[in-house]
């Protein structure tokens, strides 16, 4: 049978549409900016993989300067100390391609007009290859305080660039120290021994991998309760530093410490922290006045004097660690007659009257392609 003729043009429609279609979702990506619409400008770029050496200058406060050494970081002023990877990193990255919304001049004739013939903030960049240090300048707000005025050094031409990029640059020395006072992973430790006011215990992780007290008494210890002390002591981070190298630690109260938590780890090495005195903390809320006749009650210390044992260096921790330790060696011994969890069992026996029921996990997809987790029994029937 003859098609009639108008198939024809249904079939031109139908190809010009997909043509449409193709230009619309595809094509307009590479139309020209909008009116009005601004494109990004480079500043400064630096390959963050050959950085060695990173100086931020406030005009006012301290100058930090971050030295790289072998693949590890470090700040070397205004103190020595290891520095925190992630946030030299943060600080790598905000450099490894810093954009402006526009440039605002081309020539400054007069960098004062811009604030930048005393800057704000400088960040010099020192990388390997480079014939010298890539600095960037921060000047003055814009009027409406969204951006700020900044030029690479050594260039005449000002850029605006949003407020938030010199924000990432606005640090201080400790925001850049490593804080971690024990570096320990809880997977690592093989054994602890606490020591406090409320007695002295250790527990040793089994082959099994399970946790068991050795003293005062040989008992099973909580899986979970003891997970969450290490996971305490793994993300212990310091709150400030009160000294860098104390060679009298009587006034922190390290001379004799109120708790101490000895670590064994796989690698045969050992970790020992001492918590000392209460520390002050300026942020707390004082605790109100008793009313007359009665005894004013002690306010409940929120931070510690803490070191790693055979270091100078004294650390101001939350009390966290401490408060946990407080509660004794009740609050880490096993309370289940069984340390399971439903998603660590597989299958599990019933024994009741003589007959054995057996039960068996197994996992399947729905309609959506979702596991979908049911429990069936396997003996003595199906």
């Amino acid at each position: 049978m003859k098609l009639p003729e108008f198939w024809k043009t249904g079939v031109a429609l139908f190809v010009f549409g997909g043509l449409f279609s193709y230009i619309w979702f595809v094509e307009r990506k590479t139309e020209p900016k909008r009116e009005g619409e601004r494109e990004k400008v480079t500043v400064l770029a630096v390959d963050k993989a050959k950085a060695k050496e990173i100086t931020l200058a406030p005009s006012a406060g301290e100058t930090i300067r971050l030295v790289k050494e072998g693949t590890a970081w470090k700040v070397a002023a205004p103190f020595a100390a290891p520095a925190d990877t992630s946030a030299v990193e943060s600080i790598l990255t905000s450099l490894e391609k810093l954009e402006a919304d526009e440039v605002v001049v081309e020539q400054a004739a007069n960098p004062a007009e811009y604030g930048l013939d005393q800057p704000s903030r400088k960040v010099t960049a020192v990388v390997e290859g480079a014939p010298a240090p890539l600095t960037v300048e921060f000047g003055a707000k814009s009027p409406d305080g969204s951006s700020v005025y900044a030029r690479a050094g050594g260039s005449p031409k000002v850029y605006l660039v949003p407020q938030w990029t010199e924000g990432s640059f606005d640090k201080k020395a400790f925001d850049l120290r490593d804080r971690d006072l024990v570096h320990v992973k809880r997977d690592d430790v093989r054994s602890l021994e606490v020591s406090g006011p409320e007695g002295s215990y250790a527990l040793a992780r089994t082959d099994a991998g399970e946790w068991a007290f050795t003293k005062p008494v040989a008992t099973r210890a909580g899986r979970w309760s003891v997970d969450g002390l290490l996971g305490t002591l793994e993300n212990l981070r310091m709150d400030s530093v009160a000294a860098e190298a104390a060679t009298d630690v009587k006034a922190y109260g390290l001379d004799e410490p109120t708790r101490t938590v000895s670590l064994v780890l796989k690698d045969g090495s050992t970790r020992t922290l001492e918590i000392g005195a209460p520390a002050p903390d300026p942020a707390a809320t004082p605790a109100p006045s008793p009313s007359p006749g009665d005894k004013a009650e002690k306010p409940k210390p929120t931070k510690y004097y803490a070191r790693q044992a055979g270091t100078g260096l004294v650390a101001v921790v939350p009390a966290t660690l401490a408060d946990d330790l407080a509660k004794g060696m009740g609050e880490l011994r096993a309370k289940r007659l069984l340390e399971v969890a439903t998603y660590d069992t597989e299958g599990f026996d019933v024994v009741t009257g003589g007959t054995k029921k057996s039960y068996a996990k197994s996992t399947t997809k729905d309609k959506d392609g979702v596991d979908k987790t049911q429990w069936k029994r396997t003996a003595p029937d199906a």
